[in-house]
């Protein structure tokens, strides 16, 4: 079994022979041009972003639809109209698919492309004194997102992941009330095609999510990332996903950066005690941030190959 075989085992929760590490290069991951891009830029919906760290990805600054009742004015992007590069096209057919997950990204999926485009006290306020129009825009995106994952769908992927970001470090952005009501109807019908095809569903948000982490595992997420250890109960988040949504990440950013070697090895194990059981995760860092101590890493990943074994 290899590490993508043994991946595919434990976010499938069948027989893995190790938890799998998030450091195994097992991926090739690509979108279309025009989706993302670091620097500042206009991307196609009219978003302005801008960086405030070269190592860091940039973030949306310019709004062009801060008034939802102008929506019928605006002009939504056409997914179809969205190309890979010549890169991206010259190295697919040439990908060892026995050792290779390939996943078509998209960054900014639904409420973080929502907010995006409104700013987010706008896009919060809207919600609440224009909910038909809110309704209306969401599916507009989630109808641009399904767009997109139906063309990585023609390009033989095995999966997709997307950038959603729902929780601060106390608490969900919105009410899970809320979150029910708008967004995940608009998930399942962004997935729909996906879930038929059997793929897989990378889902990636950060902050305090555990109490829609259930609502994701019931339609169908495969994976969910990154489980920030300080945002949220992880038990709680394993209890409500077990058999049906895999976990990724987990281990604590804020310690890996500012804590000593043993106190990652004791970390590490204990949240292997917690996520690892009954197969479904993933070990890594729960963000991805620069400046951790190489020797840190060093001792989550040796921690986790010794720890991490299924009999």
């Amino acid at each position: 079994m290899n590490a993508k075989e043994n991946y595919l085992e434990a976010i499938y929760f069948g027989n893995p022979r190790y938890v799998p590490l998030a450091c195994e290069p097992i991926w090739f991951g690509f979108s279309f041009e025009d989706l993302f891009k670091m620097g500042n830029w206009t991307d196609r919906w009219g978003v302005r972003w801008q960086t405030e760290r070269k190592d860091m990805v940039p973030f949306p600054k310019g709004h062009p639809l801060q008034d939802i009742r102008r929506l019928d004015e605006y002009k939504f992007p056409d997914p179809d109209s969205f190309v890979l590069s010549e890169e991206v096209r010259e190295l697919l057919p040439k990908i060892d698919r026995s050792k290779t997950l390939v996943m078509g990204n998209l960054v900014y999926f639904l409420y973080e492309r929502a907010w995006a485009l409104m700013g987010m006290e706008n896009f919060m306020i809207s919600l609440i004194e224009y909910p038909d129009e809110m309704h209306a825009l969401l599916h507009q995106i989630a109808h641009f997102a399904r767009g997109i994952f139906d063309r990585y769908l023609e390009l033989g992927v095995d999966g997709v992941g997307f950038s959603e970001d729902l929780g601060s470090q106390k608490a969900l952005m919105l009410s899970p009330k809320l979150f029910r009501e708008f967004f995940l109807p608009e998930y399942v019908y962004a997935f729909e095609n996906l879930l038929k095809e059997k793929k897989i569903i990378h889902f990636h948000s950060c902050g305090c999510i555990h109490e829609i982490a259930g609502d994701l595992a019931s339609i169908g997420v495969t994976v969910l990332n990154p489980v920030q250890a300080r945002a949220n109960d992880l038990a709680r988040v394993k209890r409500d996903t077990i058999g049906k949504t895999a976990l990724s990440g987990g281990i604590d950013t804020h310690l890996l950066l500012t804590g000593t070697p043993e106190q990652v090895r004791d970390e590490t194990i204990r949240v292997l005690e917690i996520l690892k059981p009954g197969g479904g995760y993933v070990c890594g860092p729960d963000q991805s941030y620069p400046g951790i101590p190489a020797e840190n890493m060093e001792m989550l990943w040796k921690t986790a190959r010794e720890f991490g074994q299924y009999e």
